[in-house]
């Protein structure tokens, strides 16, 4: 059995936060599955694509905060599960933080880590 590297920087947690994706066509719902400062592993109802950056807008729960960053799409993979609401799922790499949005994501895992 192969033991692949961790190629991830930063710690990521396991979460379940709702999410919205804006690309240039449509909204797409989902939820993130684990996230960190660098990007996000989510599920979603559609598959996003790859051609364009896009925007996400995600609730943290134990917060008032929401998120909202851009990033571009790593990774995606088509589910098939006739009663799963989520069809798809992609890997995200975060390009940019709008306003505090970082600042509420360093928070919201550091208080996940410290919960663990």
């Amino acid at each position: 059995m192969a033991v692949t590297k961790e190629r991830r920087k930063q710690e990521r947690i396991l979460v379940k936060w709702p999410v919205v994706v804006v690309t240039p066509q449509r909204y797409i719902g989902g939820e993130a599955k684990n996230i960190s400062l660098g990007g996000a592993s989510i599920v979603c109802t559609r598959d996003p694509g790859r051609s364009e950056p896009l925007r996400l807008a995600i609730k943290i729960p134990t917060s008032e905060e929401l998120l909202q960053v851009t990033g571009i799409v790593v990774w995606s993979d088509l589910m098939v599960q006739p009663n799963d609401l989520y069809g798809c799922e992609t890997g995200i790499r975060f390009t940019s933080f709008m306003g505090n949005s970082r600042q509420y994501l360093e928070e919201a895992i550091a208080e996940c880590l410290r919960l663990k």
